[in-house]
């Protein structure tokens, strides 16, 4: 039985008896613990004078075997390249502080060994902060008061002032302990979430009607459309705000085939609004675009092009003191030439920029052709060549298939690998899925099985995946998106109910990226003023602390865990991943930030907590309104027929605890 005692220097966390974690005394102050639940108590601290400063401690006894802040350190970071919190602490010894609203459950740390699991959190919107370093005793965790990040704060790629906030003396402090005993696996966070998601969690009612969110998103799509000079057609990859102009414009000659662009998907969208509605003209544009596709970005190894580029300015030859004219270009563009000077790129003969071809657009390409080719067969329009298409995506990821199992990451257009590490490589599984039970060809289940194998061991080895978000090479929970869908599609084919129990475990590491509370904010701050509401979004990557729509991509892999295993939490929290995700979309007259925005647009990312990029500023949307988040709503929208599914809001926490 887990409880806690006095000990002889305090209060100590013990099973059965025996220590596993100290809680550290303050002098001048009583500490009283009020029991929540099994394992949970709220800790209450009295000091006999107000104190305008305050640390409330305890060490988990001996090394852990796994470390985490909830979206923001797993296991001290360090996989990758880009700018995060490595290990505990900065370079000058100084231990990392967060503060409360960085970190997806308040001031949360977590840490485990052989026999406990340990979490210290706080009380959301109390002004405050938490650390978790290594010392001479064991793992101490801390919840610091008042707010605090120290000795700087991670801002996009590049390093911010520290930052300490003020507090008025008081008396009374307040924390929550969580401890659970080993059950013997790794990574045994699940006992924290599940407690979390009902302490914190809150009902949230659905923004728009499905029809509204439908509407805006074929809107969108509309204003997205293009057509090149040179005869490509394709779905743009966003707009952004251009000062010299006054006006939001579509990114210029640039496509994507998935990851941000999802020119594949909103065809397909177009393709299913024709079944839907008969209107020709969506059809005929679905058509002309995945034609497109195929005519310029084929390749002789097998796959396509992940993007369609014909001459963006960031790939202009220009010095590397270069400054842009902030007036002539795009606004988020500007912040994005920082990664661009001097570096050359290749062009192909028709002008087109030559980049990486990676497995997230390519499983996403192989994904939406077969998809296509389905939704035209209803339409009576047979287009073999799309079948093919995905065919040969699976086939060329079958010829480079590792003996592990594993993809590489990205490639060339020869077929030459240009990066091999990251969980990204998962995202080919589900189309050679589709592979196999279109073909029945057994190579591709044993290919598909091989690569789930490898990518879900990592996770269960390292306790994080990587790589999926394209632009932080990073930890991240992109990449364990396509990982969920994978083990799910593999339990459809197989009946094998381990996938079942992957397809949870792969769902308990997203969890760790949602922010389980709403954060208050000031009321003049922009996001106040959007009313944006942070309880259900999910963090980006460990580089990258802020908040996107991606769990759009979880709803329905969300929902069929709670079909399959009656678990009553996962349908919960694809109404919470849902409902969040559709806030803050523009109907066409939404203003925000001196700027009328179009019809279905919405910010990539809102900038929730002291995290920010050049030119855009901590606690603010984005500004960037990219076409992935229509993309995935409009999937959304027609592989889940019952749309009063979307309309029902969350109105109900099994298991909610009462304050």
């Amino acid at each position: 039985m887990t409880n806690i005692e006095k000990s002889e220097n305090g209060y100590a966390v013990t099973i059965d008896g025996r220590p596993y974690a100290r809680i550290l005394p303050c002098e001048g102050a009583t500490d009283t613990f009020e029991p929540i639940e099994d394992g949970a108590w709220k800790w209450h601290r009295h000091t006999d004078v107000p104190t305008d400063h305050m640390r409330m401690e305890m060490v988990l006894l001996g090394a852990p075997t796994f470390t985490m802040v909830p979206a923001v350190s797993y296991n001290g970071n360090g996989w990758g390249k880009l700018p995060e919190y490595v290990g505990d602490r900065a370079e000058d010894g100084t231990p990392w502080s967060w503060a409360s609203h960085r970190v997806t459950i308040p001031s949360c740390t977590y840490s485990e060994n052989e026999a406990i699991s340990l979490a210290l959190m706080a009380e959301a919107n109390d002004n405050n902060a938490c650390s978790l370093y290594r010392v001479d005793e064991g793992e101490l965790h801390a919840v610091i008061f008042p707010e605090e990040e120290q000795p700087k704060t991670l801002q996009r790629h590049f390093w911010g002032d520290p930052f300490r906030g003020t507090m008025e003396p008081r008396c009374d402090f307040a924390a929550i302990i969580l401890a659970a005993p080993s059950d013997g696996g790794m990574h045994r966070y699940k006992c924290l979430l599940d407690f979390a998601w009902r302490y914190y969690g809150h009902e949230i009612a659905a923004p728009m009607t499905t029809d509204e969110l439908y509407r805006l998103g074929i809107a969108y799509c509309r204003y997205l459309f293009c057509r090149e000079r040179n005869g490509f057609v394709g779905f743009s990859g966003g707009a952004q705000w251009y000062m010299g102009e006054s006006t939001y414009k579509k990114n210029s000659h640039r496509y994507g085939l998935g990851w941000v662009g999802q020119s594949a998907s909103m065809a397909n969208a177009f393709i299913w609004d024709y079944l839907r509605t008969g209107d020709t003209e969506k059809l005929d544009i679905a058509i002309e675009a995945h034609d497109a596709w195929l005519r310029f970005g084929k390749y002789e190894a097998g796959h396509l092009a992940a993007n369609i580029d014909f001459g963006d300015w960031r790939y202009m030859e220009f010095p590397a003191d270069f400054v842009p004219d902030r007036w002539s270009i795009g606004e988020c563009t500007y912040e994005s030439y920082k990664n661009y000077p001097g570096k050359k790129f290749r062009r192909a003969p028709d002008g087109q920029i030559l980049l990486q071809n990676d497995a997230c657009n390519l499983g996403t390409g192989a994904d939406c052709y077969f998809e296509a080719y389905d939704l035209l067969q209803k339409a009576g329009i047979d287009k073999p060549e799309y079948l093919q298409t995905a065919y040969d995506i699976c086939d060329f990821a079958l010829r480079h298939q590792d003996a592990d199992g594993m993809f590489a990451k990205s490639w060339d257009e020869e077929g030459n690998v240009l990066a091999k590490k990251g969980t990204v490589g998962c995202f080919l599984v589900l189309p050679i899925i589709t592979a196999y039970k279109k073909s029945g060809e057994q190579k591709y289940l044993d290919s598909a099985v091989k690569a789930f194998d490898f990518y879900y061991g990592a996770l269960e080895r390292d306790g994080f995946t990587t790589a999926g978000a394209l632009d932080t090479y990073s930890i991240d929970k992109e990449s364990a998106s396509p990982l969920l869908r994978d083990a799910l599609a593999l339990y459809k084919v197989t009946g094998d109910r381990k996938y079942v129990a992957a397809a949870e475990k792969i769902a308990w590491y997203l969890c760790t990226w949602m922010m389980h509370f709403t954060v208050e904010y000031p009321k003049d701050c922009l996001i106040s003023k959007m009313g944006y509401d942070t309880f259900g979004s999910t963090s980006v990557s460990t580089p990258h602390n802020a908040l996107d729509q991606y769990a759009l991509r979880d709803v329905l892999s969300f929902l069929e865990l709670y079909e399959i295993t009656g678990y009553v939490q996962w349908r919960e929290r694809a109404l919470a991943f849902w409902c969040n995700a559709c806030q803050c979309i523009s109907d066409g007259t939404q203003y925000i930030n001196g700027r009328i925005r179009p019809a279905g647009a919405q910010d990539e990312a809102i900038f929730h907590t002291r995290w920010g990029r050049y030119g855009v500023k901590p606690f603010s949307p984005s500004q960037w309104l990219p076409a992935w988040p229509t993309a995935f709503r409009l999937e959304s929208l027609r592989w889940h027929k019952d749309w009063s599914f979307f309309d029902e809001g969350l109105h109900h926490i099994e298991g909610k605890i009462e304050k």
